[in-house]
């Protein structure tokens, strides 16, 4: 999602075809919007220069020297693929309820909710964009917490209207990243759920980390946010398993040497976060669904 404002005919596109999307899954089995959600990120990948390039650089530096230039690229064709699904189950939310969480989405660590809950200053998910990572706070507000997920929304209102609805649905409070962290604040103030991205700057203030062994820049909102409301910070990722199943980690809180420092307690933070997040994306780096080039200096 953006920000940014797009041309209107490249705004209307996408709205018409996020409406598609949405009258097809209710048309349509789920096997059969898999298929097409298959062909149509195989053509993305094709004609689509700019992301394919970017995702095959970002591919290239997760997977290391040695890899051949063939390999990178059916990495790259994967990730297209996995954000392909993600968008149809996204849009499928009839296929995605709250049974569907029950009976096929696999959380590990609510103890570590329940803990943050009890010490009473509420407890912040941080995730990326990986898999399907909406599940995360629908499968958060489908055990009975309620959450508020900060997003970036479309500068299309046409296509924010889809998405906030989509999310509504499933039981998510839904807030503006520009107002986020005064609502986030308030809301874990109150003892609540919180879920953030932590792995994309939007035009905010920064903080740098080494991640894959190079520097790269996170946002400091889920770190600034933790650290002035005392909130638990949990890493927590969705992954899709083998069987089509979904597999969701909550970790135990984010605990870091404390510099009485804003800059260096966030960074510190900050960098434990990526840490963690360098694990998940090691475990499988063609769910990671970033399609601009991470690595710019």
């Amino acid at each position: 999602m953006s920000d940014q404002t797009a041309d209107v005919p490249s705004s209307f596109l996408h709205y018409a075809m996020y409406r598609a999307i949405g009258r097809l899954t209710t048309l349509l089995p789920l096997e059969a919007q898999y298929a097409i959600a298959r062909m149509a990120s195989d053509a993305y990948f094709k004609f689509d220069r700019n992301a394919r390039e970017s995702v095959c650089a970002n591919m290239e530096a997760v997977l290391g020297p040695g890899v051949a230039a063939f390999e990178i690229r059916e990495a790259a064709r994967s990730v297209f693929q996995s954000f392909g699904r993600y968008i149809t189950e996204f849009f499928a939310f009839h296929h995605f309820s709250g049974q569907y969480i029950d009976r096929h989405v696999m959380i590990q660590g609510r103890e570590h909710v329940d803990a943050a809950l009890k010490a009473g200053r509420g407890a912040l998910f941080c995730s990326g964009h990986y898999s399907n990572w909406e599940l995360g706070p629908a499968a958060v507000a489908q055990m009975g917490y309620r959450v508020l997920a900060v997003v970036q929304m479309h500068a299309d209102p046409r296509i924010n209207a889809l998405f906030v609805k989509q999310r509504a649905q499933r039981g998510v409070e839904v807030v503006h990243s520009r107002d986020g962290a005064l609502r986030a604040m308030k809301a874990l103030k109150s003892n609540r759920t919180v879920a953030m991205l932590g792995d994309r700057a939007t035009g905010g203030p920064t903080v740098d980390v080494q991640w894959f062994g190079r520097t790269i820049q996170l946002p400091q909102g889920p770190w600034r946010i933790a650290l002035k409301t005392g909130a638990a910070l949990l890493p927590t990722f969705v992954a899709r398993r083998p069987d089509q199943s979904y597999f969701m980690e909550i970790c135990a809180p984010i605990s870091v040497p404390l510099y009485n420092n804003v800059q260096g307690d966030c960074a510190a933070m900050a960098q434990a976060w990526a840490a963690r997040w360098e694990q998940q994306v090691r475990r499988d780096p063609t769910q990671w669904e970033v399609f601009y080039p991470l690595w710019t200096r």
